[in-house]
């Protein structure tokens, strides 16, 4: 995603004149207004059926709901800002911010996060486009489709009928080689499931195991058939346009892969962060999405796994560097709001809300505005009846000085 990240330094100069130019106008988004409502009565309730289907291209665990997200954006920025989201995750604040008229800057070290980031904010401005485009480029992988599959770690084959890899890999080499982020995405979000609509034989659709127990290849031999990449493919572009609001070709979006710990954005240079940073090693995010890393380029997701997750050693470390970027790239007396978790492991529980409101307090950074508690209920979690994270806590934090 290199053509992206490049573009990240003329936008951004771009952007931080535009922020320059918006103080005057500007409110200071007064907590006792704009804030007074902020409750998880604004969320409460299912989103699959409400939110832009745009924002179901691709399974990731730990996603931020959209209500909260619309929510946060709309609140903590004003219409024509800059939104950042240094941890980006599968893009649901930048989306969201995009629909709202917001410029958006998306951050993250994962490139399966920036992938789906960059399919949801530079998806094709039609469905015909997007149809066409889809059409064309599984054309092409069905006629390349002679993919040699030695060099494919047997855990991934064991995964796919070898003509349906045959052409998935082909079509992710092309896809990946035109930076095609909208249909790159929706490729992964096909990749593994039961339905008969994925790609895979028969398989978990978050975290990639077989379920051979339950449905035995001797009784369900129509699953382990081969199943043509195509008609999933342009399927799949369908659902995203089926309700995919219309957005501003105006509006700038930058994705970028950079560590949140030294970012290369302009001092004062946005206008609002809004963001979920990791929840103390709670998720496993290179692990669960070791198949669609693998056909993104990642060879071992262990090594992707220890830059993606904090321990306890270095969490607290690691996250007040976090900090000191966030209030230097963000304007004063605007906000941050950040969506953090109690974490309970091992029969200790840590509010990694309090970690960050005291570390962003160090040195007269930030001020807390409104901590807002949130329970999951067990339908809203990646793993049911987990112990791990019991509780949201929204975290908004005003830039002094």
């Amino acid at each position: 995603m290199h053509n992206i990240s490049r573009a990240a330094q003329k936008a951004e100069a771009q952007a931080q004149r535009a922020s320059l130019s918006s103080g005057a106008r500007s409110s200071a988004l007064d907590s006792s207004g704009v804030l007074a409502d902020l409750t998880p009565a604004l969320w409460q309730g299912c989103y699959n059926h409400r939110e832009s289907t745009m924002q179901q291209l691709a399974p990731y665990v730990g996603k931020m709901k959209s209500g909260i997200a619309n929510a946060l954006v709309v609140r903590c920025s004003e219409p024509g800002d800059t939104v950042f989201d240094p941890f980006a995750g599968s893009g649901v604040v930048p989306y969201e911010a995009l629909t709202c008229g917001r410029h958006v800057i998306a951050n993250d070290l994962s490139p399966y996060a920036q992938v789906v980031t960059a399919g949801k904010l530079f998806g094709p401005a039609t469905r015909a486009v997007a149809v066409a485009e889809a059409r064309h480029y599984t054309e092409q992988a069905t006629a390349d489709a002679a993919v040699r599959l030695d060099a494919v770690p047997g855990w991934v084959r064991k995964f796919f009928h070898p003509r349906t890899l045959r052409e998935t890999l082909a079509l992710v080499r092309r896809l990946r080689a035109d930076e095609r982020w909208f249909l790159l995405a929706c490729t992964m979000g096909i990749l593994h499931h039961v339905r008969p609509g994925f790609l895979s034989y028969p398989a978990s659709h978050l975290t990639p195991y077989l379920r051979l127990a339950k449905y035995p290849p001797q009784e369900y031999p129509d699953m382990y058939a081969y199943r043509p990449v195509a008609p999933r493919l342009e399927a799949k572009v369908e659902r995203a346009y089926r309700r995919a609001p219309s957005i501003d070709p105006t509006l700038r979006r930058v994705v970028m892969r950079e560590n949140a710990m030294a970012l290369s954005l302009p001092d004062e240079s946005v206008d609002a962060i809004v963001s979920s940073p990791p929840y103390l090693g709670a998720l496993d995010y290179a692990r669960d999405n070791r198949l669609r890393l693998w056909f993104l380029g990642v060879e071992d997701y262990r090594e992707l796994e220890q830059e993606l997750t904090s321990n306890e050693r270095v969490y607290v470390e690691q996250m007040s560097a976090c900090v000191r970027e966030l209030h230097r790239v963000l304007r004063a007396g605007r906000l941050c709001a950040l969506v953090l978790g109690e974490v309970r492991r091992s029969d200790r529980t840590c509010d990694t809300s309090s970690v960050i409101a005291e570390l962003a307090g160090e040195g007269g950074r930030f001020r807390v505005e409104r901590i807002v508690d949130d329970e999951i209920p067990d339908i809203r979690r990646s793993r049911r009846r987990t112990r791990t994270t019991k509780h949201d806590r929204v975290l908004i934090l005003r830039r002094l000085g």
